[in-house]
């Protein structure tokens, strides 16, 4: 078939319809062979891994997320924008954090999925957060959050290894006080208040994700095997949530404001985070 033929269709009640081969056209809208083919359609499995007690201020805020998405996805539909994204929605019963993230996993390579979307039950972030992180098409990238107890710190570590000559082998991780802020930064490591994983890091690092014999979260346990395994792990640094706290909200100012450091004060006493090369977001 040439590209200026028209595939047939199957409209709202199964039936098939179009252009046949011979020229008979039917009723329905005309779409190139071409185009079908290459539409591109990226399935995501949106997470929430629950703890319990899901506080209102947040399950409003991801009913609001949720409303911004299913938006999109019919916009994007009805206007033919390829790629384009489809969502499912996926929730554990109150768990062990690391075992609901392995369920949440494992329903997105069941269902197919390209993509796992998961973002905390105590986060509070912006509706379009799915699509500023994805626009960065990262293997992993997490939006910046800090820690709910003091001293509030930014979830995005650096990775020490090395040798001893006593102890052997040894690797720890540690807050990059310095990061670099409104950019996308690459690191060892990130924390999942908020992140977007590729299902081929998945499908690659072997089985369990969020277990491991280190003394740490899961988080830092995921980004360590998807490390080793070759993917890169961002933050976007200009996405900034925030963390429910008791009785505030854990965020880039608050954190600054409880340190008593600016920006100048901060980077005077860690210096710079160089470890990776950072370009300022436009």
């Amino acid at each position: 078939m040439s590209t200026s033929e028209t595939l047939k269709v199957v409209n709202g009640n199964g039936e098939v319809s179009g252009s046949s081969p011979d020229g008979e056209t039917g009723n329905v809208s005309e779409h190139s062979a071409k185009s079908l083919l290459e539409e591109k359609v990226y399935k995501v499995q949106v997470g929430i891994p629950l703890k319990g007690h899901t506080p209102a201020r947040s399950y409003h805020d991801r009913m609001l997320m949720w409303k911004t998405l299913g938006n999109s996805e019919a916009s994007d539909f009805y206007t033919h924008k390829n790629p384009r994204y489809v969502f499912q929605f996926g929730a554990t019963a109150e768990m062990f954090i690391p075992y609901a993230r392995e369920q949440l996993a494992e329903g997105a390579l069941e269902s197919g999925c390209d993509y796992l979307f998961m973002i905390d039950d105590d986060m509070l972030s912006p509706p379009d957060l799915f699509y500023r992180l994805a626009v960065h098409d990262k293997d992993i990238v997490a939006a910046l959050a800090f820690t709910r107890n003091p001293d509030h710190k930014p979830v995005i570590y650096e990775t020490i290894e090395g040798v001893d000559p006593v102890t052997a082998a040894y690797g720890f991780t540690r807050f990059i006080n310095n990061y670099p802020r409104n950019t996308l930064v690459e690191c060892d490591a990130v924390g999942f208040g908020a992140v977007l994983i590729k299902t081929d890091v998945l499908r690659k690092v072997k089985r369990p994700w969020f277990f491991g014999m280190e003394r740490t979260g899961e988080d830092i346990t995921f980004c360590n095997k998807a490390k080793k395994a070759g993917f890169g792990v961002w933050m976007d640094t200009s996405i900034k949530l925030g963390h429910l706290g008791t009785p505030s909200i854990i965020t880039e100012e608050y954190s600054d404001a409880w340190n008593k450091l600016d920006t100048d004060q901060r980077e005077k006493l860690y210096g710079r985070f160089t470890k990776y090369e950072t370009d300022t977001l436009k």
